[in-house]
C-alpha cells in the first residue's frame, strides 16, 4: 500500500468527473492509495483540506491513511457514497424516491417507475444518478434507463434506474470502501 500524489491522467480524470456535477475540488488536497489486491489494482482517491495534508507533512510518519475517500480512479472516476455526499450541495442528477423505493434501493434492487416521486430535468439516458430519499439524503447512485420527461410516464413494473451503489452494501457485505 502506498500513498502518492495523482499523475496528469489521473487528475483530468478526477476532475472531468466532478465537472460533470458542476463542482470543483479547489482547496483540497488529492491523493492517491495504491492497493495491489491478489485480483486487481485499486487505485483510492482520498481527499484532504490543505491544513490536514500540511499538519501530516510536518510529521515524518509512515501514515497509512487520512482524509475522505472520495472513490477511485481507473480508466474512469467512480464515486464512493462519500464522494457523493461532498457532491451533494448541487441539486443535479438526482432521483428521489418514496418510502417503499428507498426500502427496495436499500436491499440492492433496481427501482421501479412506481417508485419515483421526483427527477431532476437533467436525467438523461444512460447517466449516472444520485438517488434520494424524499428527505433528499442521499442512499445510493444507480444508473438511469430513461431520460427524466420519459422516467415516470412508465409502467409503474419497469426498472428506470439500476442499483450500483447503495447504502445498504456497508450491512450486506462489510465492505466500506466500495465505489461503483
Amino acid at each position: 500500500m502506498e500513498l502518492r500524489k495523482p499523475n496528469k491522467k489521473e487528475l483530468k480524470t478526477i476532475f472531468s468527473a466532478f465537472k460533470a456535477y458542476g463542482f470543483s475540488l479547489n482547496g483540497k488536497r488529492i491523493i492517491i492509495r495504491d492497493i495491489n489486491d491478489k485480483k486487481r489494482r485499486i487505485k483510492e482517491v482520498i481527499m484532504l483540506s490543505e491544513d490536514l495534508y500540511r499538519f501530516i507533512s510536518n510529521f515524518n510518519l509512515n501514515w497509512t491513511f487520512a482524509g475522505l475517500k472520495i472513490g477511485e480512479v481507473g480508466k474512469r472516476f467512480r464515486f464512493s457514497i462519500e464522494g457523493c455526499f461532498y457532491i451533494a450541495k448541487k441539486k443535479r442528477k438526482r432521483v428521489y424516491v418514496n418510502d417503499r423505493g428507498e426500502m427496495l434501493f436499500l436491499y440492492g434492487r433496481d427501482l421501479f417507475s412506481g417508485s419515483i416521486v421526483k427527477v431532476t430535468e437533467d436525467v438523461k439516458e444512460n447517466d449516472f444518478v444520485m438517488v434520494c430519499n424524499k428527505d433528499g439524503d442521499i442512499i445510493g447512485i444507480g444508473k438511469s434507463r430513461f431520460d427524466a420527461d420519459v422516467m415516470r410516464s412508465i409502467e409503474s413494473d419497469r426498472v428506470v434506474v439500476e442499483n450500483l451503489l447503495d447504502r445498504g452494501e456497508y450491512l450486506r457485505k462489510n465492505k466500506l470502501y466500495n465505489a461503483f
